[in-house]
């Protein structure tokens, strides 16, 4: 009988049963993929992550990410969530990390008030725009018409930031709300532009505490629906900025995803634009919630 121990955490949570969960084996070491593919499917959360020794130099540690229906190459919450539960297991020192994952090494910063771990940072990579997508071909995945898809008449847009999303602009937070996913519609958009899901979004009014909000459909990996989605942010953070949609007179803003789920997450994106190319941060706060080990 072999042991795993595993944290469980909450990302983007400013609690505990709020954000994104995500359960990370401290050790995957001698685990097979079948077997983590496995424990994914077992934990069914939206990925779990397990943290194995680094290949390449100037990381950390490695990682590599689970859904129910199988591996990615990076995604956000697991990044964040990962360095956070290291951390609180005490498994790294510092407060510079670099994860290395299959899309490459990410830096990452660990922000403390006093003892306490209050921030995970991360620098997710360079967003790269694919191409735009007709509103006529995403509107009948989310239950909409055309015209529902109109903020200041831009088009949804697929945009790699490590794996690629399509971020699909709507009218208003009430259309968002209403949404009606055709998984079946939703999957085969995906697997045509080769992207994760469907990422919805729209704008809020300035006292409602977040700048927009957001939904994510994913059901080719697994998720009908996931309450936070770091691997987006970045795309968001990049569209916004690429159609003059981001806060007047700041780079960083605040989001939310979560909330008809009832599992409210706020996401921090940070975006600087420098020589024509853009650098973006994203983080937000980590929550523990529960530990153990698994036996095989």
């Amino acid at each position: 009988m072999r042991t795993y121990p595993f944290v469980w955490v909450d990302v983007f949570a400013d609690r505990p049963f709020a954000g994104n969960a995500l359960c990370v084996f401290l050790d995957g070491s001698g685990l097979s993929d079948e077997e983590m593919q496995a424990l994914a499917k077992e934990t069914n959360l939206s990925e779990t992550t397990f943290v194995l020794p680094p290949t390449r130099p100037g990381a950390t540690y490695r990682t590599r990410i689970f859904t129910p229906g199988g591996e990615l190459a990076f995604a956000g919450h697991p990044t964040l969530g990962t360095a956070a539960a290291l951390a609180l297991s005490g498994k790294v020192e510092g407060t510079q990390l670099v994860q290395e994952s299959l899309s490459g090494l990410t830096p990452l910063e660990l922000g403390y008030v006093g003892p306490f771990l209050d921030r995970v940072t991360m620098e997710a990579p360079p967003p790269v725009f694919v191409e735009a997508v007709a509103p006529e071909r995403a509107a009948p995945c989310l239950g909409l018409e055309a015209a529902d898809l109109s903020l200041g008449g831009h088009a949804p847009e697929v945009i790699f930031a490590g794996v690629k999303h399509l971020i699909i602009p709507v009218a208003s937070a009430k259309t968002l709300a209403g949404l009606k996913p055709n998984y079946a519609a939703i999957t085969e958009l995906s697997r045509s532009l080769g992207c994760i899901g469907a990422y919805p979004f729209a704008l809020l009014e300035p006292d409602t505490g977040a700048h927009a909000r957001a939904r994510l459909y994913a059901p080719l990996f697994g998720i009908p629906e996931d309450a936070a989605t770091g691997s987006a942010a970045a795309p968001l953070g990049a569209y916004m900025h690429r159609h003059g949609l981001l806060p007047a007179d700041r780079s960083d803003f605040w989001y939310e995803q979560g909330i008809e789920m009832h599992r409210p997450s706020r996401l921090w994106v940070d975006v600087q634009e420098e020589a024509g190319a853009l650098r973006v941060k994203v983080g937000g706060q980590v929550r523990l919630v529960g530990q153990g080990e698994f036996s095989i």
